[in-house]
């Protein structure tokens, strides 16, 4: 968990109920118990196992709270409304009209949100199949013998503070996603290597490996066979042009085609084709920090899902015209215009939007729609900086909280633009600080 921002301030009362929490500090320390309550200088108290007293642990010592959540998920719906601020609600529509969008979910409850509050909507989303997310230790990673001090987790990141490599078999799938987070002070140089089979250092291999240093980024296929190394990708970008020092990468492989995908910082710079026939069998991950201790290389935010490519069509349709509404069928046919309504039909929901082009509205079904981009608003909360509070959902929600409260099975809390609200603890996983950027449309 890369974290560069401010501090952890949260307005909650003493629970009724505690609420089972594991706390993530500062230089790598966790606390696990029971959560009683915050007070209003945002210090929690906590019911622990290894003290006969509550345990008071002060805001500014706390990363991020993770909720137990047990027991089996009740059905996420299918369906994303991000909000004009950034805020991702898994939730089903229920109705539109021209002020109101009702929605419906088994954590969020019904709500009806301010149709100028809304800036997208995405159907048909796949729940990702997660093989791992971490890091939280080093269970199952290998590290070679010399990168034994190389390699440390702090503050829920691999930190890299010397030239180390290590490595874990993921049993990857046929396709496959690695999404993590990269972050350095100076100097990068990091190795990622992916359907790797993990042999013996030095052996010729059939394998990706990503490099990231001061020329910039590139993938290469390693192949077994007579030309060794081919280049895939080269990104032209050099450390110093990330804000920050610090990047998002993700990776997309779809060996059943020999086709793979990057993304840097949520944004696709293109699809590629494996110019070796032999494709990659092997299952395994591995990283190689190849910079000096002072580089202070992290990663961190890691995870290897399945893709199921489905519906990765929402990352790459493009707004269009911020000053009226466009609606997305699943084939790509784009409509501008008015979204007049969506109702209940005989076969579902129906869409009803009024086109630039034609004199009748267009009525079509919920099955074929793949986006709505409602009007740009003109409500200055939709670009305000956000440095705070976040709840991560179950399904891929988050939203950005002013102060929350707990009572049983329940979480009241404050929202910047929907006011209180009331949300199923069995609904949400973590709590975090961090800054969030101004608001971008869903998958950009």
């Amino acid at each position: 968990m890369i974290f560069r921002s401010g501090l952890l301030v949260i307005s909650l009362a003493a629970v009724a109920v505690a609420a089972a929490a594991d706390l993530a500090l500062l230089d790598d320390a966790r606390l696990t118990g029971e959560l009683e309550g915050m007070s209003d200088d945002g210090t929690i108290t906590l019911i622990s196992p290894i003290s006969k007293e509550p345990l008071k642990v002060r805001s500014e010592m706390v990363l991020r709270v993770d909720f137990d959540v047990t027991g089996e998920p009740a059905k996420v719906p299918n369906q994303r409304i991000r909000l004009i601020n950034g805020d991702v609600l898994p939730a089903n529509i229920s109705f539109l009209n021209e002020s109101t969008m009702g929605v419906s979910s088994p954590y969020l409850g019904k709500l009806e949100i301010p149709r100028a509050l809304v800036d997208s909507i995405q159907l048909g989303i796949f729940p990702e199949t997660v093989i791992y997310r971490g890091p939280e230790d080093f269970a199952e990673w290998k590290k070679e013998p010399e990168s034994s001090r190389a390699w440390t987790i702090d503050s829920g990141d691999l930190l890299a503070t010397g030239q180390g490599t290590i490595s874990r078999n993921f049993e990857l799938p046929a396709k496959f996603l690695i999404r993590f987070d990269l972050a350095w002070d100076s100097d990068p140089n990091i190795r990622l290597t992916f359907a790797d089979p993990l042999k013996s250092a030095g052996k010729r291999v059939d394998r990706y490996f990503l490099q990231f240093a001061s020329a910039g980024l590139e993938i290469k296929r390693e192949s077994a066979g007579k030309n060794r190394f081919t280049p895939v990708v080269l990104v032209n970008r050099r450390p110093e042009e990330f804000t920050d020092g610090q990047m998002k990468v993700e990776i997309r492989v779809d060996r059943t085609r020999g086709r793979m995908q990057l993304y840097l910082d949520d944004e696709l710079q293109g699809g590629y084709t494996d110019p070796i026939a032999d494709i990659p069998t092997g299952t395994g991950i591995s990283l190689t920090s190849q910079a000096p201790a002072e580089s202070g290389l992290r990663v961190g935010n890691i995870v290897v899902a399945q893709w199921d490519d489905r519906g990765d069509r929402h990352r790459t349709e493009d707004r269009g015209n911020i000053s009226e509404d466009s609606m997305i069928e699943h084939r790509g046919d784009r409509y501008g215009g008015r979204l007049i309504s969506i109702r209940d039909a005989e076969d579902g929901k129906v869409f009803r939007f009024k086109s630039d082009f034609q004199e009748q509205p267009v009525e079509m079904l919920e099955a074929d729609v793949s986006t709505v981009f409602f009007a740009s608003s003109t409500d200055p909360k939709a670009t305000e900086e956000f440095d705070g509070l976040v709840l991560h959902l179950r399904g891929g929600g988050e939203i950005r909280i002013a102060g929350c409260q707990f009572s049983g099975e329940k979480i009241e809390v404050r929202h910047p633009l929907l006011g209180v609200m009331q949300l199923d603890r069995s609904g949400v996983t973590m709590l975090e600080r961090r800054t969030i950027p101004k608001s971008k449309p869903i998958g950009k």
